[in-house]
């Protein structure tokens, strides 16, 4: 049987790129899977002997350097395994479809829209989906009106749980909208909604206008340092706030009711590849608070019970095939930390992709 030549760009050590490895390599037989990543001393680009260190995605030679790779490697199909790399290869998306090569990301619009929570709430509210009260903080008036405690307070744009802070006083709100602003980062204020026990992550894979449509939840086990970016407890009520450090672990069962939201919201937004919601469940309903439009972090979770979505529509994208029905394991996905040697020698000999 030929291998399919997957390029995914920017593997990275614990992100998403190297989920989306672990996913297409639980798949024996059917994909040559060649790496790229910026740093030469990253796990994910040591976990094949396909691997190439490229300028960062921010580099002017960065997609000059990527479509060097694709052509050298023949490939036929490309991921982009980070945020950065996700915008930057969007922007450039016919430069690889011209060579052939099918590029298993969203439209640019739909990656647009995702990329601005605050515009992305206001759309979904407009639609009938209940999302978090939430504001833009242009200087401390803003913080003044607040009367819901305790709030979030994160950047405006980007994905993952990175600089996403917990506020729950005027005070604390002020300190960290300032923050963000002074890394050039602009603040939004979000309602802090629902429990931490009862938080998803929902995967979907939503093409062709629901022509191709898959999902599936895990409720979310937030407790240890793995898990947890940021733990607090209110000193008036006890009551624990936790934000996810975005490394996923959980319990996967049917959670019909999730799914069947985050199928709700992938229609609404026109999604035309992987989305993936965070969101919980409270006595208002099921209420996303976090959109992104790629594969997640808990994409080589899913692929261990069974539900590989890389593979799924790395084949309906070349081939049109679509699974008449996917039966994937319940129960408990656990992570923890792994290590691996890797000698000078090996390091050093890892070719690098710079185009002048």
């Amino acid at each position: 049987m030929e291998l399919t030549n997957v390029v995914i760009a920017g593997v990275g050590s614990a992100g998403t790129g190297r989920e989306i490895m672990k996913a297409f390599k639980m798949v024996k037989g059917k994909y040559k899977i060649i790496a790229t990543d910026m740093n030469n001393k990253s796990l994910g680009i040591h976990d094949t002997p396909n691997r190439y260190v490229i300028p960062p995605a921010k580099s002017n030679e960065y997609i000059n350097a990527l479509l060097k790779i694709c052509k050298k490697e023949n490939a036929s199909v490309l991921v982009p395994g980070s945020d950065k790399e996700l915008e930057k290869i969007s922007e450039n998306r016919k430069k690889f479809e011209d060579e052939g090569i099918i590029v298993l990301i969203n439209s640019k619009d739909v990656i647009q829209k995702c990329s601005d929570k605050f515009e992305l709430i206001n759309f979904l509210n407009k639609k009938g989906i209940i999302c978090p009260k939430h504001s833009l903080y242009n200087n401390e008036k803003d913080v003044e009106e607040i009367n819901y405690f305790p709030i979030i307070i994160k950047p405006k744009s980007g994905g993952g749980s990175k600089n996403v802070f917990f506020a729950q006083d005027k005070d604390e709100a002020k300190f960290f909208c300032k923050y963000l602003i002074k890394y050039g980062l602009e603040p939004i204020i979000e309602e802090h909604i629902g429990n931490y026990q009862e938080e998803y992550t929902v995967g979907i894979l939503y093409a062709d206008n629901g022509k191709l449509l898959t999902s599936i939840a895990m409720k979310r086990l937030l407790t240890g340092g793995l898990s947890t970016r940021q733990s607090i407890v209110n000193p008036n009520t006890n009551e624990k706030y936790v934000i996810s450090s975005g490394i996923s672990q959980g319990i996967v069962e049917d959670f019909g009711e999730v799914r069947k939201m985050g199928e709700k919201i992938a229609k609404i937004i026109e999604a035309d590849g992987p989305i993936n919601i965070q969101c919980r469940k409270t006595e208002n309903g099921i209420i996303p608070f976090e959109i992104n439009p790629r594969f997640s972090g808990t994409t080589g979770g899913r692929a261990l019970l069974g539900h590989n979505e890389p593979d799924i529509l790395c084949q309906y994208r070349l081939f049109g095939k679509i699974p008449e029905k996917i039966e994937y394991k319940f129960g408990y996905v656990i992570r923890d930390l792994t290590e691996k040697f890797i000698g000078f020698k090996e390091i050093e000999e890892i070719p690098k992709i710079w185009i002048k």
